[in-house]
């Protein structure tokens, strides 16, 4: 073994193939740099696009928060009859109604078309008014029973 250690060290490599190796050792180290200098910048860039979803998301939050100062007006001359009008308009069967607090209301609709509560959900929401509770329960093939509390 110590034999076959001696004969690979004493080896003498010819200046040709020194010249191939150097080359082919240089091309490799430019592969590796310049594979880690396209790897970084991959990740520059996915830095630079979840950084600018983050700002994008920011600036959304902030225009909803605006835009819920604005349209809160709208259902709070009185908040309990507001919704109930709504609700007759959208064709829903409100049962009950119970005051929980000065602002918060909860509800109870029994068999109602889905896509009439929906889209009465989407008309509150525009007006400022926030869904806290909802349990939705399937009576038939198109009609709901809904439990819900809303705040103003």
């Amino acid at each position: 073994m110590l034999e076959l250690f001696r004969n690979i060290i004493n080896i003498r490599i010819s200046r040709q193939n020194q010249i191939i190796f150097a080359a082919f050792a240089l091309c490799l180290s430019i592969y590796i740099l310049s594979s880690s200098l396209m790897i970084l910048k991959n990740n520059v860039n996915n830095l630079k696009k979840e950084n600018e979803i983050n700002l994008n998301r920011i600036e959304f939050i902030a225009a909803i928060e605006e835009q819920e100062i604005n349209s809160k007006s709208a259902f709070s001359s009185n908040f309990a009859s507001s919704v109930n009008s709504s609700a007759r308009d959208n064709k829903l069967k409100i049962d009950r109604t119970l005051p929980i607090s000065n602002n918060e209301i909860s509800i109870w609709i029994n068999e109602s078309n889905f896509i009439d509560l929906f889209n009465w959900f989407l008309e509150i929401n525009n007006n400022g008014v926030e869904i806290t509770k909802m349990s939705i329960r399937r009576i038939s093939k198109e009609t709901v029973s809904a439990q819900l509390t809303v705040k103003l």
